[in-house]
């Protein structure tokens, strides 16, 4: 295939894409149909089912999206010459931002599935953990517990995904109110004042 043909597919792809992060978010995912989507794209049915093989697919497909957009911003957030503590409760309050945006679109997934963050944890293993590479070594930094960093990256993960869950499930109004606690929990652990 030529690279111009390659190229058309891509873009096509990505239209797509958009399109239909745009319909989660706006209708959620048990609403948004697979058909309104082709017609506004402009493809047939079959086209979408062709790049993502199923709604899930897509649906995935999304979530691998916005991982590597989360990417970009954490990787520019630190760059700064900042401390670790700042530039931690600055990417505890990006993240929280960014699922503000897509309170909808996660909706469904994380109440219909109890396991919904572990199950794109497998499903996107790289290109999360490409993401949490990026707090390693600031984390070896200022740790003071004999816990491996990757570990507590995840756990880092885990405790900002809980306060997700309890957001989405209508017990946290305001999820960027919560970064602080956030942040003063996982400062604990990291200085081993906390047991884990």
């Amino acid at each position: 295939m030529s690279r111009l043909n390659n190229e058309i597919k891509n873009i096509k792809r990505q239209r797509i894409l958009e399109h239909a992060a745009e319909m989660f978010e706006a209708q959620g995912y048990e609403e948004m149909k697979v058909s309104v989507l082709a017609k506004e794209v402009g493809v047939s049915v079959g086209s979408i089912y062709a790049y993502f093989d199923s709604k899930e697919g897509l649906y995935s497909a999304w979530v691998c999206s916005e991982i590597e957009s989360a990417y970009t911003v954490f990787e520019t957030l630190f760059q700064q010459e900042l401390p670790f503590e700042t530039i931690l409760e600055q990417s505890i309050r990006a993240k929280f931002q960014l699922f503000s945006k897509k309170r909808k679109t996660l909706k469904t997934g994380v109440l219909n599935n109890p396991f919904f963050f572990e199950a794109q944890q497998v499903e996107h293993k790289e290109a999360l953990e490409k993401l949490y590479t990026l707090f390693i070594l600031p984390i070896e930094t200022i740790k003071t517990v004999n816990i491996e960093s990757m570990q507590l990256v995840y756990i880092l993960n885990s405790i900002g995904n809980a306060y997700i869950i309890r957001w989405i499930e209508g017990d946290i109004d305001n999820l960027e109110d919560k970064v602080g606690e956030v942040f003063s929990v996982f400062m604990s652990l990291l200085q081993g004042r906390v047991q884990t």
